[in-house]
Protein backbone atom coordinates (compact mmCIF):
# COMPACT_ATOMS: atom_id res chain seq x y z
CA UNK A 1 0.00 0.00 0.00
CA UNK A 2 2.96 1.98 1.08
CA UNK A 3 4.45 1.65 -2.61
CA UNK A 4 0.99 2.43 -4.47
CA UNK A 5 0.81 5.27 -2.48
CA UNK A 6 4.51 7.01 -3.52
CA UNK A 7 3.54 5.81 -6.88
CA UNK A 8 0.76 8.09 -7.00
CA UNK A 9 2.30 10.74 -5.54
CA UNK A 10 5.64 10.59 -8.30
CA UNK A 11 2.61 10.45 -11.22
CA UNK A 12 0.92 13.58 -9.47
CA UNK A 13 4.06 15.58 -9.20
CA UNK A 14 5.13 14.84 -12.97
CA UNK A 15 1.56 15.69 -14.02
CA UNK A 16 1.57 18.66 -12.22
CA UNK A 17 4.65 19.87 -13.47
CA UNK A 18 2.87 20.11 -17.30
CA UNK A 19 1.53 23.03 -16.01
CA UNK A 20 4.59 25.10 -14.70
CA UNK A 21 5.74 27.72 -17.11
CA UNK A 22 3.31 26.99 -19.83
CA UNK A 23 2.77 30.90 -21.12
CA UNK A 24 5.15 33.28 -22.63
CA UNK A 25 5.50 35.94 -20.63
CA UNK A 26 4.02 39.05 -21.56
CA UNK A 27 6.11 41.42 -23.62
CA UNK A 28 3.82 44.80 -23.94
CA UNK A 29 4.16 45.97 -20.41
CA UNK A 30 6.93 48.37 -19.05
CA UNK A 31 8.10 46.17 -16.13
CA UNK A 32 10.09 47.95 -13.22
CA UNK A 33 13.46 46.65 -11.89
CA UNK A 34 12.53 44.60 -9.14
CA UNK A 35 9.93 42.47 -11.37
CA UNK A 36 11.49 42.12 -15.07
CA UNK A 37 12.08 39.25 -16.62
CA UNK A 38 14.58 39.01 -19.49
CA UNK A 39 12.37 40.02 -23.09
CA UNK A 40 10.41 41.81 -20.56
CA UNK A 41 9.57 45.99 -21.70
CA UNK A 42 11.94 48.69 -20.05
CA UNK A 43 11.91 52.45 -20.51
CA UNK A 44 13.69 54.76 -22.82
CA UNK A 45 15.25 56.53 -20.61
CA UNK A 46 16.06 53.37 -18.35
CA UNK A 47 18.06 52.03 -21.37
CA UNK A 48 20.01 55.55 -21.44
CA UNK A 49 20.69 55.17 -17.91
CA UNK A 50 21.72 51.11 -18.46
CA UNK A 51 19.26 50.37 -15.29
CA UNK A 52 20.28 47.23 -13.81
CA UNK A 53 17.71 44.43 -12.69
CA UNK A 54 19.93 43.40 -9.89
CA UNK A 55 19.57 39.24 -9.57
CA UNK A 56 16.63 39.03 -11.94
CA UNK A 57 18.53 37.17 -14.73
CA UNK A 58 18.91 33.17 -14.42
CA UNK A 59 21.20 31.70 -11.71
CA UNK A 60 20.94 34.97 -10.33
CA UNK A 61 22.64 36.96 -12.82
CA UNK A 62 22.23 40.73 -13.49
CA UNK A 63 19.50 42.18 -16.13
CA UNK A 64 20.44 45.08 -18.04
CA UNK A 65 17.58 47.39 -19.34
CA UNK A 66 18.63 48.39 -23.52
CA UNK A 67 17.99 48.41 -26.68
CA UNK A 68 18.31 44.67 -28.19
CA UNK A 69 20.90 44.95 -31.33
CA UNK A 70 19.19 41.41 -33.05
CA UNK A 71 16.52 38.97 -33.76
CA UNK A 72 12.83 40.01 -33.29
CA UNK A 73 13.27 42.42 -30.72
CA UNK A 74 15.81 44.42 -32.82
CA UNK A 75 15.31 48.19 -31.46
CA UNK A 76 13.27 47.62 -28.80
CA UNK A 77 13.96 48.51 -25.33
CA UNK A 78 14.08 45.07 -23.38
CA UNK A 79 15.35 43.50 -19.71
CA UNK A 80 18.29 41.91 -21.21
CA UNK A 81 21.74 40.20 -20.77
CA UNK A 82 24.07 42.70 -21.24
CA UNK A 83 27.07 40.10 -21.50
CA UNK A 84 25.55 37.62 -23.79
CA UNK A 85 27.27 36.00 -26.78
CA UNK A 86 25.38 34.46 -29.39
CA UNK A 87 26.64 30.80 -29.86
CA UNK A 88 28.81 29.70 -32.88
CA UNK A 89 27.93 26.04 -32.81
CA UNK A 90 26.09 23.77 -31.28
CA UNK A 91 26.95 20.05 -31.96
CA UNK A 92 24.06 17.74 -30.67
CA UNK A 93 24.22 14.62 -29.70
CA UNK A 94 20.77 13.18 -30.23
CA UNK A 95 20.45 9.69 -28.01
CA UNK A 96 17.74 7.96 -30.30
CA UNK A 97 16.59 7.70 -33.88
CA UNK A 98 15.19 10.96 -35.88
CA UNK A 99 12.08 11.61 -34.12
CA UNK A 100 11.32 13.72 -30.99
CA UNK A 101 14.45 14.02 -29.85
CA UNK A 102 15.89 15.43 -33.54
CA UNK A 103 12.77 17.38 -34.05
CA UNK A 104 13.57 19.46 -30.34
CA UNK A 105 17.28 20.05 -31.76
CA UNK A 106 16.15 21.32 -34.76
CA UNK A 107 13.63 23.26 -33.12
CA UNK A 108 16.25 25.36 -30.87
CA UNK A 109 18.62 25.26 -33.73
CA UNK A 110 16.41 26.89 -36.15
CA UNK A 111 14.85 29.39 -33.11
CA UNK A 112 18.31 30.28 -32.27
CA UNK A 113 19.49 31.37 -35.64
CA UNK A 114 16.59 33.52 -36.16
CA UNK A 115 17.15 35.58 -33.37
CA UNK A 116 20.98 35.93 -34.02
CA UNK A 117 21.57 33.47 -31.56
CA UNK A 118 23.96 30.74 -33.59
CA UNK A 119 25.73 30.48 -36.40
CA UNK A 120 25.14 26.69 -36.97
CA UNK A 121 24.58 23.41 -36.16
CA UNK A 122 25.48 19.40 -36.17
CA UNK A 123 23.53 16.68 -35.25
CA UNK A 124 25.56 13.07 -34.77
CA UNK A 125 22.56 9.95 -34.09
CA UNK A 126 23.56 7.68 -31.08
CA UNK A 127 20.29 5.51 -30.48
CA UNK A 128 19.93 2.37 -28.61
CA UNK A 129 19.26 1.05 -24.93
CA UNK A 130 16.48 3.74 -23.90
CA UNK A 131 19.24 6.72 -24.65
CA UNK A 132 22.37 5.37 -22.51
CA UNK A 133 23.73 4.42 -25.63
CA UNK A 134 23.72 8.18 -26.55
CA UNK A 135 24.15 9.30 -22.75
CA UNK A 136 27.22 7.02 -22.69
CA UNK A 137 28.88 8.46 -26.02
CA UNK A 138 27.75 12.43 -24.66
CA UNK A 139 29.50 11.97 -21.11
CA UNK A 140 32.46 11.07 -23.46
CA UNK A 141 33.18 14.10 -24.55
CA UNK A 142 35.68 16.42 -23.30
CA UNK A 143 36.82 20.34 -23.55
CA UNK A 144 34.01 20.92 -25.83
CA UNK A 145 31.70 23.67 -24.86
CA UNK A 146 29.84 23.64 -28.08
CA UNK A 147 28.46 20.00 -27.67
CA UNK A 148 25.35 19.12 -26.29
CA UNK A 149 22.74 16.74 -26.14
CA UNK A 150 18.73 16.67 -26.07
CA UNK A 151 17.46 14.69 -23.06
CA UNK A 152 14.13 13.93 -21.64
CA UNK A 153 11.66 11.87 -19.71
CA UNK A 154 12.07 9.10 -22.47
CA UNK A 155 15.87 8.67 -21.59
CA UNK A 156 15.00 8.89 -17.68
CA UNK A 157 12.72 6.08 -17.59
CA UNK A 158 15.01 4.56 -20.20
CA UNK A 159 17.75 4.92 -18.35
CA UNK A 160 16.06 2.35 -15.16
CA UNK A 161 14.43 -0.06 -17.52
CA UNK A 162 18.17 -0.60 -19.21
CA UNK A 163 19.53 -0.81 -15.66
CA UNK A 164 21.96 1.10 -17.23
CA UNK A 165 24.89 3.07 -14.30
CA UNK A 166 24.80 6.17 -16.03
CA UNK A 167 23.85 8.87 -14.30
CA UNK A 168 22.10 12.07 -16.38
CA UNK A 169 23.15 14.22 -13.26
CA UNK A 170 27.40 13.79 -14.47
CA UNK A 171 25.94 16.08 -17.76
CA UNK A 172 25.61 19.72 -16.95
CA UNK A 173 21.87 20.81 -16.76
CA UNK A 174 21.49 23.68 -19.04
CA UNK A 175 17.33 23.93 -19.43
CA UNK A 176 14.10 21.86 -19.43
CA UNK A 177 12.29 23.87 -22.27
CA UNK A 178 8.87 22.13 -23.66
CA UNK A 179 6.16 19.42 -22.61
CA UNK A 180 4.59 17.20 -25.22
CA UNK A 181 1.51 14.83 -25.03
CA UNK A 182 1.18 11.12 -26.36
CA UNK A 183 -1.62 9.99 -28.74
CA UNK A 184 -3.07 6.63 -29.40
CA UNK A 185 -3.99 5.69 -32.25
CA UNK A 186 -5.55 2.81 -34.64
CA UNK A 187 -5.85 2.21 -38.01
CA UNK A 188 -8.95 3.64 -39.98
CA UNK A 189 -10.90 -0.16 -40.24
CA UNK A 190 -9.79 -0.56 -36.80
CA UNK A 191 -12.94 -2.14 -35.04
CA UNK A 192 -12.20 0.13 -31.88
CA UNK A 193 -13.93 3.28 -32.03
CA UNK A 194 -13.75 4.78 -28.66
CA UNK A 195 -10.85 3.94 -26.22
CA UNK A 196 -13.55 2.73 -24.02
CA UNK A 197 -13.52 -0.03 -26.04
CA UNK A 198 -9.86 -0.53 -26.34
CA UNK A 199 -9.03 -0.50 -22.32
CA UNK A 200 -12.38 -3.44 -21.67
CA UNK A 201 -10.57 -5.42 -24.63
CA UNK A 202 -7.59 -5.09 -22.66
CA UNK A 203 -9.19 -5.70 -19.07
CA UNK A 204 -10.56 -8.94 -20.72
CA UNK A 205 -7.51 -10.11 -22.24
CA UNK A 206 -4.60 -7.76 -21.31
CA UNK A 207 -2.00 -9.72 -23.84
CA UNK A 208 -4.89 -9.69 -26.75
CA UNK A 209 -3.71 -6.74 -28.92
CA UNK A 210 -0.66 -5.89 -29.82
CA UNK A 211 0.08 -1.88 -28.77
CA UNK A 212 2.99 -0.79 -30.94
CA UNK A 213 5.12 2.38 -29.23
CA UNK A 214 8.74 3.52 -28.24
CA UNK A 215 11.61 2.09 -26.42
CA UNK A 216 10.71 -0.07 -23.20
CA UNK A 217 10.54 1.86 -20.47
CA UNK A 218 9.76 5.32 -22.25
CA UNK A 219 7.26 7.92 -22.23
CA UNK A 220 4.95 5.84 -24.53
CA UNK A 221 5.45 2.81 -22.37
CA UNK A 222 4.92 4.34 -19.29
CA UNK A 223 2.06 6.34 -20.86
CA UNK A 224 0.16 3.15 -21.83
CA UNK A 225 1.19 1.56 -18.89
CA UNK A 226 -0.18 4.17 -16.54
CA UNK A 227 -3.69 3.93 -18.84
CA UNK A 228 -4.19 0.47 -17.97
CA UNK A 229 -3.09 0.49 -14.40
CA UNK A 230 -6.07 3.62 -14.46
CA UNK A 231 -8.40 1.15 -15.70
CA UNK A 232 -7.67 -1.67 -13.66
CA UNK A 233 -5.14 -4.01 -15.88
CA UNK A 234 -2.22 -5.23 -14.46
CA UNK A 235 0.46 -3.39 -17.19
CA UNK A 236 2.49 -6.15 -17.18
CA UNK A 237 0.32 -8.17 -18.98
CA UNK A 238 0.22 -5.99 -22.54
CA UNK A 239 1.53 -7.09 -25.36
CA UNK A 240 3.66 -3.96 -25.76
CA UNK A 241 5.65 -4.02 -28.74
CA UNK A 242 8.94 -1.70 -28.65
CA UNK A 243 9.91 0.23 -32.00
CA UNK A 244 12.47 3.36 -32.26
CA UNK A 245 10.24 5.54 -32.77
CA UNK A 246 7.15 6.93 -34.22
CA UNK A 247 7.84 6.70 -37.75
CA UNK A 248 8.26 2.81 -36.53
CA UNK A 249 5.00 2.53 -34.76
CA UNK A 250 3.14 4.22 -38.06
CA UNK A 251 4.81 1.37 -40.29
CA UNK A 252 3.44 -1.29 -38.11
CA UNK A 253 -0.29 0.36 -38.16
CA UNK A 254 -0.22 0.75 -41.77
CA UNK A 255 0.88 -3.11 -42.63
CA UNK A 256 -1.19 -4.30 -40.03
CA UNK A 257 1.79 -6.18 -37.98
CA UNK A 258 0.36 -3.97 -34.57
CA UNK A 259 -3.26 -3.19 -33.77
CA UNK A 260 -2.85 -0.07 -31.53
CA UNK A 261 -0.01 2.65 -32.09
CA UNK A 262 0.81 5.53 -29.21
CA UNK A 263 3.75 8.18 -29.82
CA UNK A 264 3.76 11.91 -29.48
CA UNK A 265 0.34 13.29 -30.66
CA UNK A 266 1.32 15.25 -33.68
CA UNK A 267 3.38 12.18 -35.10
CA UNK A 268 -0.32 10.81 -36.52
CA UNK A 269 -1.57 14.36 -37.37
CA UNK A 270 -0.29 13.95 -41.07
CA UNK A 271 -1.94 10.02 -41.12
CA UNK A 272 -5.19 11.01 -39.24
CA UNK A 273 -5.70 13.79 -42.00
CA UNK A 274 -5.28 11.08 -44.92
CA UNK A 275 -7.98 8.79 -42.96
CA UNK A 276 -5.20 5.93 -42.72
CA UNK A 277 -5.43 6.19 -38.75
CA UNK A 278 -7.61 7.58 -36.37
CA UNK A 279 -7.34 9.05 -33.01
CA UNK A 280 -8.57 7.29 -29.93
CA UNK A 281 -7.19 9.75 -27.15
CA UNK A 282 -4.69 12.47 -25.86
CA UNK A 283 -2.52 12.27 -22.94
CA UNK A 284 -3.12 16.10 -22.79
CA UNK A 285 -5.51 18.00 -20.01
CA UNK A 286 -7.40 19.10 -22.58
CA UNK A 287 -7.66 19.09 -26.35
CA UNK A 288 -5.07 20.10 -28.65
CA UNK A 289 -5.35 22.64 -31.84
CA UNK A 290 -5.41 21.16 -34.74
CA UNK A 291 -5.95 17.54 -33.09
CA UNK A 292 -8.92 15.83 -33.66
CA UNK A 293 -8.87 13.73 -30.43
CA UNK A 294 -10.62 13.75 -26.77
CA UNK A 295 -8.62 13.55 -23.90
CA UNK A 296 -8.41 10.62 -22.02
CA UNK A 297 -9.70 12.47 -19.31
CA UNK A 298 -13.29 13.57 -20.61
CA UNK A 299 -12.82 9.34 -21.55
CA UNK A 300 -13.26 8.63 -17.79
CA UNK A 301 -9.22 7.88 -17.40
CA UNK A 302 -7.68 10.24 -15.09
CA UNK A 303 -4.68 10.77 -16.45
CA UNK A 304 -2.49 13.86 -17.65
CA UNK A 305 0.64 12.65 -18.69
CA UNK A 306 3.42 14.46 -20.66
CA UNK A 307 6.81 14.10 -22.26
CA UNK A 308 9.16 16.89 -21.19
CA UNK A 309 12.62 17.50 -23.23
CA UNK A 310 15.47 20.09 -22.27
CA UNK A 311 19.04 20.10 -23.19
CA UNK A 312 22.07 19.17 -21.13
CA UNK A 313 26.03 20.40 -21.43
CA UNK A 314 29.20 18.42 -21.13
CA UNK A 315 30.61 17.94 -17.14
CA UNK A 316 33.53 20.08 -17.83
CA UNK A 317 31.82 23.13 -19.08
CA UNK A 318 33.53 26.24 -18.10
CA UNK A 319 31.46 28.69 -15.51
CA UNK A 320 31.41 31.18 -18.20
CA UNK A 321 30.70 29.20 -20.52
CA UNK A 322 27.72 27.58 -18.91
CA UNK A 323 25.99 31.15 -17.84
CA UNK A 324 26.35 32.29 -21.89
CA UNK A 325 24.32 28.69 -22.68
CA UNK A 326 21.81 29.46 -19.99
CA UNK A 327 21.18 32.81 -21.22
CA UNK A 328 20.78 31.90 -24.74
CA UNK A 329 18.14 29.57 -23.98
CA UNK A 330 16.40 31.87 -21.72
CA UNK A 331 16.18 34.76 -24.66
CA UNK A 332 15.38 31.89 -26.62
CA UNK A 333 12.61 30.89 -24.90
CA UNK A 334 10.70 34.00 -24.95
CA UNK A 335 11.09 34.92 -28.63
CA UNK A 336 8.57 34.91 -31.45
CA UNK A 337 10.67 32.26 -33.23
CA UNK A 338 10.58 29.59 -30.57
CA UNK A 339 6.87 30.39 -29.92
CA UNK A 340 6.16 29.49 -33.53
CA UNK A 341 7.99 26.43 -32.84
CA UNK A 342 5.86 25.68 -30.19
CA UNK A 343 2.67 26.18 -31.62
CA UNK A 344 3.52 24.25 -35.20
CA UNK A 345 4.49 21.31 -33.08
CA UNK A 346 1.60 21.40 -29.93
CA UNK A 347 3.87 21.49 -27.34
CA UNK A 348 4.03 23.50 -23.94
CA UNK A 349 6.25 26.11 -23.11
CA UNK A 350 7.53 24.61 -19.94
CA UNK A 351 10.53 26.09 -19.09
CA UNK A 352 13.44 26.01 -16.16
CA UNK A 353 16.77 26.99 -16.35
CA UNK A 354 20.41 26.42 -14.87
CA UNK A 355 20.17 25.17 -11.02
CA UNK A 356 16.67 24.93 -11.05
CA UNK A 357 16.32 22.73 -14.01
CA UNK A 358 19.41 20.77 -11.81
CA UNK A 359 16.95 20.89 -9.03
CA UNK A 360 14.37 19.30 -11.30
CA UNK A 361 16.39 16.59 -11.94
CA UNK A 362 17.37 15.73 -8.74
CA UNK A 363 13.65 15.22 -7.87
CA UNK A 364 12.30 13.78 -11.18
CA UNK A 365 14.57 11.05 -11.50
CA UNK A 366 13.48 8.89 -8.27
CA UNK A 367 10.41 9.89 -9.11
CA UNK A 368 10.37 8.60 -12.91
CA UNK A 369 12.32 5.09 -11.18
CA UNK A 370 9.46 4.86 -8.61
CA UNK A 371 6.33 4.92 -11.48
CA UNK A 372 8.93 2.55 -13.48
CA UNK A 373 9.00 0.04 -10.98
CA UNK A 374 5.14 0.38 -10.22
CA UNK A 375 4.48 -0.62 -14.04
CA UNK A 376 7.29 -3.65 -13.69
CA UNK A 377 8.79 -2.17 -16.26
Amino acid sequence: MRKNSFIRFAIAATAVAVFAGTTLPANAAIKPADKATVGDDCTAAAAKAGKIAKGRGVDGTDLTCLAVTTGSFKGMNKWWYKDVKPLKNIDWTIPANPGGYSLTADAIADSLKAEGLLTSASSVYKPGAGGAVGLGAFQEIKAKPEAAMVTGIAMTGGLYSNKSKLNLLDSTPIAKILREYDGIVVPANSKYRTLKQLMDDLSAKPNGVAIAGGNKGGVDHQVMGLLAQKAGIDPTKLNYVVFSGGPEVITSLLSNSTQVGISGALDFAPYVATGKLRYLGISSAKPLAGIKAKTFVSQGYDLVYGNWRGIMAPADLSKADYLNMVKVIDIMHVSPAWAEQLKKNKWDNEFVAGTAFKSFLEKHIPEINSVMKGLGI
